[in-house]
């Protein structure tokens, strides 16, 4: 294989900005904000992120060995001695788990306490558990079954929320050049770092107490298929029949409008494994994240985007640009609570320092077309949607380094605006105490004026620890 190739495989499994409160940045900069209201919890999403395979961005649940081999895998024997009469359960206890993982079963058991919720209020000191599966099964007949569902609970309190959600649920298969999906999937686009103008199609849910990237991602009901017309390029169409917006509680008292149609559709052109990386893209759905009403209803409109995306490496350094323009039920800016055409773009340069160290530089625009300045009636939903001012400016950087043999891994990472006093800055760390057991701890601090949602956020302010066991 070509060294370039190598060198995108290893970018592509880089750090990325962590966190669902990026994601937050990251409506603020790209797509609008979406307000659920107190019932619109996710212990009412039981049915219920890229591509986690063929889109180039990772599955969250992943192995916590470094090396990324499966933990269930590796059977070593128990150092102590062995107290447990013959056919207890302790014995039986490796047997049954290489057993579920020879099926294709794998999963977490995690426990963990937060300072703070994500539902923009004043519950503080929160207790959490949970329990994540995820079967990825493939036949000698090329079919292939993946499926990922949590359930548990925020918030052991007697109001507490109970959550559970199958994150994705689909069957895929391959005939000759042309690959299929069939089902609840989650298809990420974009090749810059978490801010991606051109991911638009399956939502997030940035209530959820996660605290892995991108692991706020759930899946939508969608067909995809991908025709490989050579070893590097790939013609893709999706379309979804159901629509699921953005999840994100912002107070009480909003209401929400979620359209049934089912006329959504995406193409977009990849070339992937050069020494230049580059896709176009087109969709035309409904917009994941709503515009708010002066009566406080959030509604979503349908959207036109064509995008594209573009990486390279050279030696150490990996540059990416990603930009998109979204055409808007209001193309000519004269509806007040309905967004302005505009054009997102984020530049991101990256550099690997050695010593498994590597930064990250990002700098985003988005312009508001046919700008004009809102009312004081019009600022909130100016401010959620991103379009207060004509054009908004600002950086996102992160720090990562690892540490002990790579069982230790650090990272300080951020966003702020240039012209408005807005910024988020959260640092976070992941210990593996073994190939089973994971520790994960993190800050997430927001600030700002309050025409920012920056500002809006401090109230989600949080500390969090977390403790995993895989299998």
């Amino acid at each position: 294989m070509p060294d370039v190739r190598l060198r995108h495989r290893l970018f592509a499994n880089r750090p990325r900005l962590a966190g669902t409160s990026l994601y937050l940045a990251a409506v603020l900069l790209g797509g609008g904000f979406h307000c659920a209201s107190a019932q619109d919890t996710p212990a009412a999403a039981a049915q219920q992120p890229t591509d986690s395979r063929s889109d180039g961005k990772g599955s969250p649940e992943k192995s916590p060995d470094m090396a990324g081999q499966n933990p269930a895998s590796a059977n070593a024997p128990d150092s102590a001695p062995d107290l447990a009469p013959a056919g207890s359960a302790t014995e039986q206890r490796p047997a049954l788990l290489g057993k579920l993982n020879a099926l294709g079963l794998t999963g977490s058991v995690r426990s963990g306490y937060w300072s703070s919720n994500r539902l923009y209020d004043d519950r503080g000191n929160i207790g959490t558990a949970s329990t994540w599966l995820k079967l990825d099964k493939r036949f000698e007949n090329g079919l292939g079954v993946f499926a990922e569902a949590y359930g548990g609970r925020e918030d052991f309190r007697d109001d507490g929320n109970s959550i559970g959600r199958v994150r994705e649920a689909y069957l895929d298969a391959r005939a000759g050049a042309l690959d299929f999906r069939l089902g609840k999937q989650i298809i990420a686009w974009g090749r810059t770092d978490r801010l991606n103008p051109t991911d638009n199609l399956t939502p997030r849910d940035s209530r959820l107490l996660a605290a892995d990237i991108d692991e706020d991602r759930f899946g939508s009901l969608a067909a995809k298929a991908s025709w490989n017309l050579d070893s590097y390029t790939s013609l893709t169409g999706v379309w979804l029949p159901e629509f699921r917006p953005n999840r994100v509680f912002l107070r009480s008292g909003f209401s929400e409008v979620i359209p049934t149609g089912s006329r959504n559709w995406a193409l977009k052109l990849d070339q992937s494994g050069k020494a230049v990386d580059w896709s176009v893209s087109y969709y035309d759905g409904y917009d994941l994240s709503g515009d708010l009403s002066a009566s406080y209803v959030f509604r979503h409109y349908r959207t036109r985007v064509i995008g594209f995306d573009t990486a390279t490496t050279r030696g150490a350094w990996r540059i990416a640009l990603e930009s998109a323009y979204t055409r808007t039920e209001d193309p000519d800016g004269t509806l007040a609570y309905v967004k302005n055409p505009f054009v997102y773009t984020v530049l991101g340069i990256e550099r690997d320092f050695g010593n498994n160290t590597s930064g990250i530089v990002q700098l985003f625009n988005r312009r508001v077309m046919h700008y004009q300045t809102p009312s004081a009636a019009e600022q909130l939903h100016a401010i959620l949607t991103s379009q207060l001012d004509r054009d908004q400016n600002g950086v996102s950087v992160r720090i990562a380094k690892k540490w002990w043999n790579e069982t230790l891994e650090t990272e300080l990472s951020g966003s702020a605006l240039l012209e408005r006093r807005g910024y988020l800055i959260r640092p976070r760390l992941v210990y593996a105490w073994s190939d089973q057991i994971k520790l994960l701890a993190g800050y997430e601090y927001f600030d700002g004026s309050s025409n920012t949602l920056y500002g809006l956020l401090k109230r989600n302010r949080l500390l969090f620890t977390e403790l995993r066991y895989f299998f």
